[in-house]
């Protein structure tokens, strides 16, 4: 009698051990699958936010490049321009004054990154696809860091050069329409000033970098914006 007993009571045993165990599992279970689920609000959360950053710089991209009244693909071609025709001896006309002002005008892109800062603050192994995580570093670091050098490149030179010219050898002329104008003080002189055109080309090659800079990283900027959207549409 003691020993079926025994054995009741030790299979009773037995069998509360395995319940508890398993409740312990399920438990841990439940716990494991609700952080993780965090984990996934949170990286969709922080993704979300990078997304409209990259929204945010590309509009500012296209006002640099396109928007702007001297956007950077007017000075481009206004030092062109202004470059042969003081070479090729052309006549000066008014319009020229706006060309001149183009080419004293240019600007930097507000990257906003607030996202990227945020994701850094909690851990970049948040984004669990490595190849988008690597891709976000970049974009955040190198391609914005390149970005900034070709802007100062222009700044540097601008400030080392063109300035002493723009305060020197032209009126600045302030118009109604907002549009100013750089009128040359002594246009013929300025055909025969070397050190002048060969400034404008030093600069020109400067500013066509930058471009190239920004249409690039621009093209950056659209990929990942593409990749991450597509990342969390999945």
């Amino acid at each position: 009698m003691e020993t079926g007993k025994t054995g009741k009571y030790f299979k009773y045993a037995i069998g509360e051990i395995v319940l508890v165990v398993v409740g312990i599992l399920i438990a841990l279970s439940i716990n494991t699958w609700n952080e993780q689920k965090k984990i996934k609000e949170k990286e969709k959360q922080i993704l979300t936010e990078i997304v409209s950053d990259l929204k945010y710089s590309l509009e500012d991209f296209d006002r640099v490049i396109n928007k702007r009244t001297n956007n950077l693909n007017r000075t481009v071609h206004s030092i062109k321009t202004l470059i042969k025709v003081l070479e090729t001896n052309q006549k000066y006309h008014d319009s020229l004054s706006y060309y001149f002002r183009a080419v004293n005008a240019y600007d930097d892109i507000d990257f906003k990154t607030s996202g990227y800062q945020s994701l850094v603050s909690i851990g970049t192994d948040l984004v669990e696809n490595p190849k988008l995580r690597s891709a976000i570093g970049k974009f955040h670091t190198s391609s914005i860091d390149n970005t900034k050098g070709s802007f100062q490149e222009v700044h540097l030179d601008f400030y080392s050069y063109m300035i002493d010219y723009y305060r020197g050898k032209f009126t600045t002329v302030f118009q109604e329409n907002s549009n100013e104008k750089s009128v040359p003080n002594d246009f013929e002189a300025l055909k025969k000033d070397k050190e002048y055109i060969q400034s404008l080309k030093v600069f020109l090659g400067v500013n066509v970098s930058y471009l190239e800079t920004l249409n690039k990283v621009q093209d950056e900027a659209e990929q990942l914006k593409e990749n991450i959207e597509n990342y969390l549409a999945n």
